[in-house]
């Protein structure tokens, strides 16, 4: 049996032994709890967002849910990570729980419309007892939330997707297995990640995450030129002109001169849709909630990024405020 050691703040050494998860269902909710457990098969940045424990997945459009995921998450990329936990002590972790995954796979790819998702999301915050549109806003770091629901869908309709095994232990059926996987299939990626337990007397527990699967052949094969420098505001405004003409790049123009001189931020989102108008709240973060569109060739507000901030926190504040813009 293995073990590990750790020295405390007194120096005080402790012997942590390796011990087996009490059920699948405790493994479960550590993953649903501490997403961070899984950082190594994040985005570049190793965030994950909850979607939903238990996520349903359909086998026709609009056709009844046949199948249930034990956790569907989203990195900041708008990537669908897609979670299949199994002990070890459970035989089907090989070659069945592959085919398993790739059935919750291929049909979600093909029949999961992002409105269900975005719903799934917001009951899963909701019922933790957040703010969902805070939450995400959180997570996204005050970047445009609707660029993201969309890059969500984009990923989906086009197969770019994360499967993820995740057990206490690994066997090598199962790893050889994910890195075939991970090194035939583009633009989808296979991992596994291996979380042992090691417990001490007095009930310090200790979580051990390995990633398998990412090869240096898997790797090459999925590399990625690196994505387009931002364009500056200068370049936005050329491509808005391009888009809608003169007279569409010079009210925006205007615009953007009146919300610098009422104290905005203005910056081109991430997803370099829009230019998007943020003002400084009093914890030092900033809240965005105008975005002019350079597809749209129109301006819109996120209202929902200002239920964080003092005085707004009340949807009737908000809907007020509302009301005043439109008039």
């Amino acid at each position: 049996m293995s073990s590990i050691f750790v020295i405390g703040s007194d120096n005080q050494l402790t012997e942590l032994d390796q011990a087996a998860y009490d059920s699948e269902d405790l493994f479960q909710r550590l993953l649903e709890e501490y997403p961070a457990i899984l950082r190594l098969a994040g985005d570049p940045e190793g965030r994950l967002l909850l979607v939903r424990r238990e996520q349903a997945v359909p086998d026709a459009l609009n056709g009844s849910d046949r199948w249930s995921l034990d956790h569907l998450f989203l990195d900041r990329q708008g990537v669908p990570v897609l979670v299949e936990v199994k002990r070890a002590s459970d035989t089907r972790a090989r070659r069945e729980v592959v085919a398993q995954m790739l059935d919750y796979a291929a049909n979600g790819v093909a029949y999961w419309p992002i409105d269900k998702i975005v719903q799934a999301y917001h009951e899963t915050s909701a019922k933790a007892g957040q703010e969902p549109d805070s939450h995400l806003s959180e997570f996204l770091e005050n970047s445009d939330a609707e660029s993201f629901w969309r890059a969500v869908e984009a990923n989906l309709r086009s197969g770019r997707i994360r499967m993820l095994f995740v057990a206490d232990r690994i066997p090598k059926e199962l790893a050889r297995i994910v890195e075939f996987l991970n090194e035939q299939m583009r633009p989808a990626e296979v991992l596994a990640i291996e979380v042992e337990q090691f417990t001490s007397p007095t009930g310090i527990r200790t979580l051990v995450p390995r990633l398998i699967g990412q090869t240096e052949r898997a790797q090459t094969a999925k590399a990625v030129t690196e994505p387009a420098e931002r364009l500056s505001e200068h370049e936005w405004l050329e491509n808005l002109e391009s888009l809608h003409g003169a007279q569409a790049r010079a009210g925006t123009e205007r615009t953007v001169g009146w919300l610098r001189e009422n104290g905005y931020h203005i910056v081109v989102t991430n997803s370099q849709d829009s230019l998007a108008a943020g003002l400084s709240r009093p914890d030092g973060k900033r809240t965005y909630v105008f975005f002019l569109r350079r597809t749209s060739g129109r301006m819109e507000t996120s209202l929902a990024n200002l239920s964080t901030t003092p005085g707004y926190a009340a949807d009737d504040t908000r809907q007020t405020l509302l009301h005043t813009i439109r008039a």
